[in-house]
Formats: structure tokens, C-alpha cells, sequence
């Protein structure tokens, strides 16, 4: 039993001291991306400042082995696989990403140190396992940040930081949700105005007399 106490300990420390390391370098990392003209959300900038403040509280909780501090280590472990979660997910977004700008550098339309916007059209059938993954991960967030509301309210743990983090997860979780559907969005509809430019392009070309370019027909007429 000791020995499992110490390793939670160590579990409810490190993950938090990590992912206050993470977010704090992927926030100076976009900051300095946005002002040399990236355009990211800034909803992930402030998300990633959301981020950094649980963390950090989350590192002052104390964790006990009583009976009565039970819920809360159950919230603990929800976060803690959560944060699991989130990495495997962060590692699939990295790689649909690096495909999506080696298929940019490749058609000579970015450079090495660009960055991928959300509302480019990526390749059919990638966004399949990603998607589904993202809503979930989203879905879990806001219950995890729901459970420690509840355990907050009910008097057991009467701990400002339970209340200040289930706060953050559920306000992160609606603002993901969000900002991933108007991302979704905003490529669908990227998606059908290059379809409609390409079907014009396409008529343009049916309609010109044969040998002769679209350029040619307007200038003769």
C-alpha cells in the first residue's frame, strides 16, 4: 500500500510538472510564430495559458491516502489518463500536420519553417481517426472537469484548487469543441469554393474552341 501511495505521488507530480513545461514552450512557440505572421487561433494561445495555470495548481494539491480523499484521487486518475490521452492524440496531430506540410513544400506553396493552418484542404480519408479521437478526448476533458466540480460541491473536499481546475477543464473542453467544429467548417468550406473554382476552370476549357486556350477565345472576341 506504500509503495502504491508513493508511486501516485510521483505520478500526480511529475504529469503536471510535464505538461507545465509543455505548455509553456508551446505557448512562447506560437506567440513568436503569431507575430512573424503565422496565423494560428488565438483561442490554443489562451488555451495553452489555461493549460499552464491547472498545471500549476494542480502541483499544490495534496494527496493523501485517507478514505476521505478518495473521490478526489479518483478525479486525479481521470486526469491522469486524460493527459495520457491528450499525448496520443498530440503525436497523431503531429503527424497528420507534418504530411499536410510535406505536401505543401512539395508543391513548392511552403517552406520548411512555415506552420499548417487549420483551413487548408488536407488529403482525403486523414482527418477519419482524428476527428472522432479529438471529440472523445474533448468529451472526457469536460467530464473530468464536471467530476471534480461535483466533488467540490458536495463538501467532501473543500479545496479551491479542485474547484479552480474543474472550472479550466470544462471551460478548455467548449472552447476546443468550438473552435474544432468552426475549424471543420472553415475546410469544407475551403473544400467547395476549390471545387467551384476548379469546375469553372473545367467549363471554361469545354467551351473554348478546340487548339484554342480560354485567354485566346476572350481576346478574339
Amino acid at each position: 500500500m506504500a509503495v502504491e501511495w508513493v508511486l501516485s505521488s510521483i505520478a500526480s507530480s511529475a504529469i503536471p510538472a510535464w505538461l507545465l513545461f509543455l505548455y509553456t514552450t508551446l505557448a512562447l512557440r506560437e506567440n513568436i510564430l503569431r507575430v512573424n505572421g503565422s496565423d494560428i487561433r488565438p483561442w490554443w494561445i489562451l488555451h495553452h495559458y489555461c493549460a499552464m495555470l491547472m498545471a500549476l495548481i494542480s502541483l499544490t494539491w495534496e494527496i493523501k491516502g485517507s478514505p476521505d480523499c478518495a473521490r478526489k484521487q479518483r478525479g486525479v486518475e481521470l486526469f491522469l489518463c486524460w493527459a495520457i490521452m491528450q499525448g496520443f492524440v498530440m503525436m497523431l496531430q503531429n503527424r497528420y500536420q507534418r504530411q499536410r506540410l510535406y505536401t505543401r513544400i512539395a508543391l513548392g506553396k511552403a517552406k520548411r519553417m512555415d506552420v499548417v493552418w487549420g483551413e487548408t484542404a488536407g488529403v482525403e480519408g486523414q482527418l477519419l481517426l482524428l476527428c472522432p479521437l479529438l471529440f472523445l478526448l474533448q468529451g472526457f476533458e469536460g467530464y473530468v472537469g464536471f467530476l471534480l466540480l461535483r466533488t467540490a460541491t458536495t463538501g467532501v473536499i473543500p479545496e479551491w484548487q479542485v474547484v479552480v481546475c474543474g472550472i479550466l477543464l470544462i471551460a478548455m473542453a467548449i472552447g476546443n469543441f468550438a473552435n474544432t467544429v468552426d475549424t471543420l467548417m472553415a475546410k469544407s468550406r475551403f473544400k467547395a469554393k476549390m471545387k467551384k473554382s476548379k469546375s469553372k476552370r473545367d467549363l471554361g476549357t469545354c467551351t473554348s474552341p478546340k487548339g484554342s486556350s480560354p485567354i485566346d477565345s476572350a481576346a478574339r472576341a
